[in-house]
């Protein structure tokens, strides 16, 4: 097993300090970007509890508006039944994430803030996927052959 340690030189003393990598506590981070010609860069630990904070609200929010945008597009009739599914499941695992790793970073005010935002987007999206189901029904209790929701014409052809 190979050790880790981080190497930093405090600037007024000028003596060098080693740190075990596996015990510094934080928010650890694994880039995704590959760079030709780069350092290679396999974990990120974030320390300061400020940046940390930041880095976390920045990516909660990112996905709330993801959450939100997938709202207004299924408002506005653009959206299927497959893509309001998803976006369930995206917004629980959100939530879930909030409640098991980022509690402890964010602190619970900020967090009991956001489960209520994405609780209240969860429940938009299941009202548009009722409504969406709601169609569906009556359109085939007006014409028991329609099987089909959009605008599309009927497949002809001998059905053998």
């Amino acid at each position: 097993m190979q050790k880790n340690y981080y190497l930093h030189k405090n600037s007024k003393t000028g003596e060098i300090l080693y740190f075990e990598y596996e015990k510094i506590k934080g928010y650890p981070i694994t880039p995704k970007t590959k760079i030709e010609d780069a350092i290679e860069v396999n974990k990120i630990i974030f320390v300061n509890p400020g940046l940390r904070e930041k880095l976390i609200r920045k990516k909660v929010e990112i996905k709330l508006r993801y959450l939100v945008k997938v709202i207004e597009e299924a408002s506005e009739g653009g959206t299927d039944e497959g893509t309001i599914q998803k976006s369930i499941i995206e917004a629980e695992k959100l939530r879930v994430n909030i409640l098991n790793y980022y509690v402890k970073y964010l602190g619970n005010s900020y967090a009991s803030f956001c489960i209520q935002k994405i609780q209240i987007i969860i429940n938009q999206l299941r009202i548009r996927l009722y409504n969406i189901n709601m169609q569906k029904r009556i359109l085939e209790a007006y014409n028991p052959n329609l099987y089909y929701l959009d605008d599309e014409e009927q497949k002809k052809g001998r059905g053998r």
